[in-house]
C-alpha cells in the first residue's frame, strides 16, 4: 500500500520532470525562432524585398505579418452625411446616420459624394 508521504514524493518527481520538459521545449521554441530569423533575413537580402513588400507599415511599431498580407487599401469616401459631414466609403456595414435615412424613405444616392 502506497501511503501519503510516497504519493507526494511521486508528484514532485512527476511536477520535477515536467518542469524539465517545459525548459527543453522552450529552449527548443527559441533555437527555431532564431534559425526562422535567420532565414527570413536570408531570404529579405536574397530577394531585395522591402518593409512595404511584406506588409509593414513602416509607421513606427512592428506589426506581425499575416500569412496572405494584408491587401486592403485606403478608399475614399463616397457617401456624406450632409448635416453631420459624416463620409463612408460604401464598405462594410452601413453607418447609422445613413441607415436612418434610409429607413426615413430617402434613396442612397442622394448621398453621393459629387467630384
Amino acid at each position: 500500500m502506497t501511503t501519503a508521504n510516497e504519493l507526494q514524493q511521486q508528484i514532485n518527481e512527476y511536477e520535477n520532470k515536467l518542469n524539465e520538459l517545459r525548459k527543453q521545449q522552450d529552449a527548443e521554441r527559441k533555437t527555431e525562432r532564431t534559425q526562422a530569423i535567420a532565414a527570413a533575413k536570408d531570404l529579405i537580402k536574397t530577394h531585395e524585398l522591402t518593409a512595404s513588400e511584406l506588409g509593414f507599415s513602416g509607421k513606427g511599431t512592428a506589426k506581425r505579418v499575416s500569412a496572405v498580407g494584408d491587401k486592403r487599401n485606403s478608399v475614399a469616401p463616397k457617401y456624406q452625411d450632409p448635416t453631420s459631414g459624416k463620409t463612408w466609403t460604401g464598405r462594410g456595414k452601413s453607418p447609422a446616420w445613413l441607415s436612418a435615412e434610409l429607413a426615413a424613405g430617402r434613396d442612397k444616392q442622394e448621398f453621393l459624394i459629387k467630384s
